[in-house]
């Protein structure tokens, strides 16, 4: 079994988590793989106020992408901890096999975060699944329930968001302008 690479980052002023699933084998940071991952683009651009998603910041150091969280006043961090993978090069979550979900609602208490926005939907799933405190599974596995995400956490005061995949596919008609405005709308608010 191998564990998360990286310890969860929450800026001192942070109200709000990103929450993602599992970096892939080798990454230095948090949405770090490749360009077609969008999150550090889309961030950059609220970051700087700017209506326009520009490129490359998926190779910012990692001091400039804390600094990008602190000034949003985000955190970061994964709904997987400990996992096995069904290839090493997989960046598939199918190929993931979780066998410990991180504690997002002690995190959060621990650290006075009031809302999880979820920035892939089998972390949604994965999160809600955790909240049986039952053993993790793979996605496959995991029923109609955990697909809707409805009725998320009555018993806390957390608000769960599922916002937009940051990946450059998605679904028909988000693109990434769209993105873009989602994002800012949460993260802003």
């Amino acid at each position: 079994m191998f564990t998360h690479p990286f310890k969860p980052e929450i800026p001192k002023t942070a109200t709000k988590l990103l929450i993602g699933t599992l970096p892939p084998e080798g990454v230095k940071f948090y949405f770090s793989n490749s360009a077609n991952t969008r999150l550090w683009d889309i961030l950059t651009a609220i970051n700087n106020g700017s209506n326009v998603i520009g490129t490359g910041s998926n190779n910012l150091s990692n001091s400039e992408k804390i600094k990008i969280l602190e000034n949003l006043k985000i955190g970061i961090s994964d709904i997987i901890y400990g996992y096995e993978r069904d290839s090493v090069e997989s960046t598939k979550d199918t190929d993931i096999n979780p066998k410990e979900y991180k504690d997002l609602v002690q995190l959060a208490s621990d650290n006075n975060i009031k809302e999880l926005l979820f920035v892939y939907q089998s972390a949604l799933k994965w999160f809600i699944h955790s909240l049986d405190n039952t053993e993790p599974v793979r996605l496959k596995k995991l029923n109609a329930r955990y697909e809707l995400g409805s009725q998320l956490i009555a018993e806390t005061t957390i608000k769960c968001i599922l916002l937009p995949s940051p990946l450059n596919r998605g679904r028909k008609d988000e693109t990434l302008e769209f993105k873009l405005l989602e994002y800012k709308k949460y993260i802003q608010q």
